[in-house]
């Protein structure tokens, strides 16, 4: 990055936050790079008992088996990202009942979340039971309802979700939403609590 996205001046280094960082050069704006970041969702979906996952397509990862999950739009509330992406994958809708936890990885060579510094977080979903899962045999390959201890014993399920799908057969309690930003004239925020 060379220059600035919102006035197109210069970016110099300066000292901002205990580190240099790029900034415009520009007087009259503020802007600063702080780096490059993305949220990732992913839904534990439990119907009778079996787990929601779905295959992936295209690398990286191709033929794995995984929680139905993606990106965060940056204009999207991460509750509803993670309620899109079950739809988008596996055709089934389903509705936020807390954050189980979540995956911290900084970006980089070989990082799990790409040259990207990642937060991923894991939400307990409660799914339509009368929807059956579907894929668009492309970006994803099959969606199906598991029995947990044939995914964990599963060679090509990813760690991530054999994680998520224990700690939601525990029984632990996550972090519940407890309220929604209410002003239509604010971009949509949520709190989660324990």
């Amino acid at each position: 990055m060379k220059y600035c996205p919102r006035c197109a001046s210069e970016l110099v280094l300066r000292p901002e936050g205990g580190r240099d960082r790029l900034s415009c050069s520009a007087e009259s704006c503020t802007f600063v790079h702080f780096g490059d970041f993305s949220i990732g969702v992913g839904g534990v979906v439990v119907r009778n008992g079996r787990v929601l996952l779905i295959r992936r397509g295209h690398e990286p990862g191709r033929g794995w088996w995984q929680l139905p999950g993606g990106y965060a739009e940056h204009d999207e509330a991460i509750a509803e990202a993670v309620e899109r992406e079950c739809l988008e994958e596996a055709g089934v809708p389903a509705k936020v009942v807390e954050v189980l936890g979540f995956r911290h990885s900084v970006g980089g060579p070989g990082s799990i979340g790409g040259p990207s510094t990642n937060m991923y977080v894991v939400f307990r979903l409660e799914p339509d039971t009368s929807v059956e899962p579907a894929c668009d045999q492309d970006e994803i390959t099959g969606a199906e309802y598991w029995d947990p201890d044939e995914l964990q014993a599963h060679e090509r399920v990813q760690n991530l979700t054999k994680w998520a799908v224990t700690w939601a057969q525990a029984g632990s309690k996550g972090f519940s939403p407890s309220m929604r930003g209410a002003d239509p004239t604010r971009p949509p925020w949520a709190l989660f609590h324990v």
